[in-house]
């Protein structure tokens, strides 16, 4: 594990802001185009859990929880180029990954039988706070 800290941290110090920048735009890119599927086709989810209502209440959940935590230690990698711990970086990632967040519900908003929601914001930015406590408390671990 130390190794995979170590390889990333490397790539990190060696690649550009603006392509960091990039992938985090990019990921978000990704986020946008999954809140603009019509929810005929997102109920299909509802499916894959085999029909249980709460199954598929938890996938969502996770599913938030997911992304955004990607988006949020991709936000906070953008900023320093590294995966170390610093308290400014990390609340700029929680800041614009609350803010994306809220992009993302008002987006969805607009999308036939979809509707946003103030719990999936909360969800999106405790996704994030979690990555990226859980990246630097590894890397803490496993790097020092």
């Amino acid at each position: 594990m130390k190794n995979i800290f170590f390889a990333l941290e490397l790539w990190l110090e060696r690649s550009s802001a603006l392509m960091l920048w990039g992938m985090a735009a990019l990921w978000y890119g990704f986020i946008f185009y999954l809140s603009g599927i019509p929810t005929t086709t997102s109920a299909s989810t509802k499916t894959m859990v085999g029909g249980d209502d709460t199954l598929n209440t938890v996938f969502r959940f996770c599913a938030h929880l997911g992304v955004f935590g990607v988006q949020g230690v991709l936000v906070y990698a953008a900023q320093g180029r590294s995966l170390a711990f610093v308290r400014r970086a990390c609340i700029v990632a929680l800041c614009m990954t609350f803010l994306l967040g809220i992009s993302d519900e008002i987006h969805q908003s607009f999308v036939l039988g979809r509707y946003a929601r103030v719990q999936d914001v909360l969800t999106d930015t405790a996704g994030a706070a979690i990555a990226i406590g859980c990246i630097t408390a590894f890397r803490r671990k496993f790097v020092m």
